[in-house]
């Protein structure tokens, strides 16, 4: 605490495995996390903040309608942000994958309509460290390495404000249009989000088979055998420079995937334990088999309901895909 009885930081992270360092780092300040999947499940356009959180919470929830983790409470974690008299500056902490990168457009609107303009606001966003050749996110550095990055900090600024604005706009339109003009642009307060946005329309269904580049990855991560989600996990990030899968992102794939009609591979068991999510086996079934051969279009053989954002793919709707040779997201037909 400062003389003045407010902590000097109050640090929003990407998640718990980077916050658990700060303690170790003796970095003063309190914690919290702004840490949602955006790029999973419906974001859509036209709800304001408190609606918004409905659908997201009824998303996360699953089917199951799972009880809210106190540490993944999003109302929580605008609840401690908009404490602004608790702190003297707010500093964020955020890398440049896809992940970290939807949050920030999410999280710096936010803060522009909560927070008083006066209040500091810094940004900590890198996409490399050095001695770290393969540099994944800040949750592999260690205290000191963490500790070395708070002096580096950048004031967010009124360009910082307007480019996540824009793309937190872009991101939830029901048609993709604008997000996939948006990655072509120069954003130099965020240098990392247009390669980030490449990698999100790569999650549209290509052109040639109508799978997802993450669908496809784990299809052919089966392709010579069954195989548990344990040992594939690890395997998913091969080639990753800007996305990752969570192990729980992985089980809501594998059981979409096995719920398709009909399924594309098999899941064993059927639903995953929530004390080992990663135990399940999958093996690809001959409908798998021929969509990853190029034989059969997923889409066309089992349909689709999933949300990109504000998108919504669904066979009543056009189906907007990824031309993979185009570089760019068209509609069918």
């Amino acid at each position: 605490m400062t003389a003045s009885g407010k902590s000097r930081f109050l640090h929003v992270a990407n998640g718990t495995c980077t916050t658990t360092t700060f303690a170790a780092a003796a970095i003063p300040g309190t914690v919290s996390i702004w840490a949602d999947p955006l790029y999973e499940g419906p974001v859509p356009e036209g709800l304001d903040d408190e609606e918004l959180l409905e659908v997201r919470e009824r998303y996360l929830a699953g089917p199951d309608h799972a009880p809210v983790d106190p540490v993944n409470d999003l109302r929580a974690w605008r609840r401690v942000i908009a404490d602004h008299e608790s702190y003297e500056e707010l500093l964020l902490w955020y890398e440049h994958d896809l992940f970290d990168q939807v949050n920030l457009i999410q999280v710096l609107p936010w803060i522009r309509d909560h927070v008083p303009a006066a209040k500091p606001v810094s940004l900590i966003c890198i996409g490399s460290f050095p001695g770290r050749p393969a540099f994944k996110g800040l949750g592999e550095l260690t205290a000191d390495e963490l500790a070395s990055l708070v002096d580096t900090r950048q004031r967010v600024s009124d360009d910082h404000y307007a480019t996540s604005a824009a793309a937190w706009s872009a991101f939830r339109a029901p048609t993709p249009q604008a997000l996939d003009a948006l990655r072509h642009s120069v954003m130099p307060a965020m240098p990392h989000l247009a390669p980030a946005l490449d990698r999100f329309v790569q999650e549209y269904p290509w052109t040639r088979d109508g799978l997802s580049r993450t669908e496809r990855r784990l299809l052919q991560l089966t392709e010579h055998g069954a195989v548990t989600l344990a040992s594939v996990f690890p395997r998913m990030h091969d080639g990753e420079d800007v996305y990752y899968v969570t192990d729980l992102s992985l089980v809501v794939m594998a059981e979409s995937l096995s719920r398709t009609s009909p399924p594309l591979v098999t899941m064993d068991p059927p639903a995953a334990d929530p004390a080992q999510p990663l135990r399940a086996v999958i093996a690809l079934t001959d409908t798998g088999r021929a969509v990853l051969g190029g034989r059969l279009d997923r889409i066309a053989a089992c349909g689709i309901d999933r949300w990109l954002g504000g998108v919504h793919l669904e066979r009543r709707a056009p189906i907007w895909r990824w031309d993979d040779g185009r570089k760019r997201v068209m509609a069918d037909g």
